[in-house]
């Protein structure tokens, strides 16, 4: 049995599992880091673990799973037997998108594009060389929804608005606004496609995908697989 952790920049989320089969999962805030408590779980003998946040909420983990007496790791972004890492410098890669990456090319076997939509989007490359050993290639981080939301309202003395609808031309603020963030995000997709073949899947996932799926475009949705956990699947791949 198998206790897999992703700590992200927002919230910290957990599985329960087998290699099967999930028997439990959670998500809480990463604010609320100090409440966590695994004592309830039974039968752990592996704990696995992605993070993308302050030492101190990693330690708090630790602390909260040492219950178990049983081994500890924590994901690294290293090139292993399944995928290589073509970052310059492979632990400056946020594991979360090295995971990802791992558990997209483990379920689909053939490059793909991925968009992991969290607090910030990462838009990154899977792609085979020339003897078809696959690649981490890399790619390119934006400003999440909600960042983008929160500099236009901090940063300006007329905008305080929340999520709208994508129109373009708009005629509320709202959705003015609601227009120009989602429009920049698929401006940026669009942009990274249109030097990739038309035939490559993009694997949508992370916690704003759906909401990121709902404003984009009819062609541009015909291209996208909707895709939950991958960091997860990632970290069955570590142990």
């Amino acid at each position: 049995m198998y206790l897999l952790i992703d700590i992200g920049n927002t919230r910290i989320k957990w599985q329960h599992r087998d290699n099967e089969n999930i028997l439990d999962s959670y998500s809480m805030m990463v604010e609320d880091f100090m409440d966590i408590d695994f004592s309830d779980l039974q039968s752990v003998k592996k704990v696995l673990i992605s993070n993308v946040n302050q030492a101190v909420v990693l330690d708090k983990i630790k602390e909260s799973v040492s219950l178990f007496g049983c081994p500890i790791i924590e994901a690294k972004s290293e090139t292993n037997h399944i995928l290589i890492n073509d970052y310059e410098d492979s632990l400056s890669l946020g594991v979360d998108r090295w995971l990802t990456a791992l558990g997209a090319w483990q379920k689909y076997k053939k490059p793909l594009l991925v968009i992991n939509a969290g607090t910030a989007i990462t838009i990154d490359l899977i792609d085979l060389d020339s003897q078809e050993k696959p690649h981490f290639k890399g790619g390119m981080i934006l400003p999440g929804v909600a960042i983008s939301l929160a500099i236009l309202n901090d940063s300006t003395n007329l905008i305080d608005t929340e999520i709208g609808t994508t129109k373009y031309p708009s005629v509320n603020t709202t959705d003015a606004v609601t227009t120009g963030i989602f429009t920049s995000i698929q401006g940026a997709v669009n942009l990274v496609c249109r030097k990739l073949p038309a035939t490559l899947p993009i694997l949508l996932t992370g916690g704003d995908a759906t909401l990121i799926y709902e404003q984009s475009d009819n062609e541009w949705k015909s291209r996208i697989k909707m895709e939950d956990d991958l960091v997860f699947e990632g970290l069955m791949h570590v142990i």
